[in-house]
């Protein structure tokens, strides 16, 4: 079979599964993307995709991502960055608002801390120190912070919500990297048995202060499979042709290895996703691809068996085990006889300006560091000297 009729054959396919694909907005830009796709013979395996956005609410953006997934009646978790809605932000009581309405309308309000800062070492892709990660007290008061004003926005209702989700800022604290593993191991801050990154990882996740942490607040953690890669973007939409390329880029990573939950990042303080999103939902769902809320996406083991997830209940059971196999270790290590300390029984003589061993002397003998009387019953019995 050559290669045009595999083409061919493809574009029929994707064009047989698709027929009834209709786009809800963006619709000239919509179908040329769809065109181009087709094209390409693009194989999309159903699959399940969550999304999530992080560092909102924006007033710019966050509002038309709500529009938007509300027409397609899809459910998504925002991350809110908290600072967003503290007092001394220029916006906050818009923001607060926009807390509302998306919590009112379905999705996940989830805690993405108050400052945007790493919650442990994050280094670059060079191996240089860009963050040393926030120390144990500034985690608890980020963490303690955020909670009130996602509380306090929403009216008590934050907590309430099943699950409840955080995700550290760049994923530092669950999802560091190679490097930075390395970085914690050669600084003596951490010690792991694991030959390979992903038993280090394990390990890692088993004794994460800052996951400890979230855990004692009642988090779960939720980080992500699918990077959509905005973060390379400015906060303003590029031209077109970068834009068709985002979006084609991404459609056709949340329509491969189907046997997992793609739980995809986004931002929505990116403007590029508001055309973005919207077009990635219709073709996407054209193609098969299920968007799902944050429940269902929960209901998939797999995101916990390779960490994608680490729930609190994953994270307590960690702390267990560590402590247990540390208690193992010290219990299966050889035990270490402690030897008796070495008594001085010698004394001194100031006559002779020496020292005499225990037992020994003229008339007078030393016995246990104190000086006796030759004939003394002390001397006698417990001393074998010759008359």
């Amino acid at each position: 079979m050559n290669r045009v009729l595999i083409l061919l054959l493809g574009f029929l396919s994707f064009s047989a599964s698709a027929e009834n694909c209709s786009f809800k907005s963006h619709h000239e830009l919509a179908q040329e993307i769809y065109d181009e796709i087709g094209q390409s013979a693009l194989k999309c395996v159903p699959n399940s995709v969550h999304l999530t956005f992080d560092d909102g609410p924006s007033q710019t953006v966050t509002p038309e991502i709500l529009k938007e997934l509300k027409l397609r009646k899809i459910q998504a978790s925002f991350f809110v960055t908290t600072t967003n809605l503290d007092p001394s932000h220029a916006k906050y009581q818009e923001n607060r608002a926009l807390v509302q309405q998306a919590m009112n309308e379905g999705h996940m309000i989830a805690d993405h801390g108050f400052e945007h800062n790493a919650y442990d070492l994050r280094l670059d892709a060079s191996g240089k120190l860009l963050e040393k990660g926030f120390s144990q007290k500034e985690r608890e008061d980020q963490i303690q912070k955020s909670v009130d004003y996602l509380n306090w926005s929403t009216g008590g209702k934050f907590s309430k919500q099943i699950p409840l989700m955080f995700r550290f800022p760049y994923g530092r604290g669950a999802m560091p990297s190679e490097k930075e593993l390395k970085h914690m191991m050669d600084e003596g801050e951490i010690h792991l048995s694991g030959k390979t990154y992903a038993e280090q990882l394990k390990e890692y996740r088993q004794i994460s202060p800052p996951l400890q942490t979230i855990a004692g607040h009642g988090f779960s953690h939720l980080g992500w499979n699918h990077d959509s890669h905005d973060s390379s973007f400015g906060i303003k939409s590029p031209e077109k042709t970068i834009l068709k390329d985002y979006i084609i880029k991404n459609i056709k990573a949340l329509c491969s290895n189907p046997k997992i939950t793609k739980v995809a990042l986004f931002h929505d303080i990116k403007e590029m996703n508001i055309t973005a999103i919207p077009i990635i939902a219709d073709i996407g769902q054209c193609l098969g691809l299920k968007f799902v809320n944050a429940q269902t996406m929960m209901a998939d083991q797999q995101l916990n068996k390779t960490g994608v997830m680490v729930s609190k209940q994953d994270i307590i059971q960690g702390q267990i085990e560590n402590v247990i196999k540390g208690l193992a270790e010290v219990e299966s290590s050889p035990k270490v006889e402690c030897s008796k300390p070495v008594v001085d029984k010698s004394c001194w003589s100031e006559q002779y300006q020496k020292s005499y061993p225990h037992c020994s002397g003229g008339d007078s003998v030393c016995f246990e560091g104190k000086w006796y009387a030759r004939t003394d019953p002390v001397v006698k019995d417990n001393c074998q000297l010759k008359d």
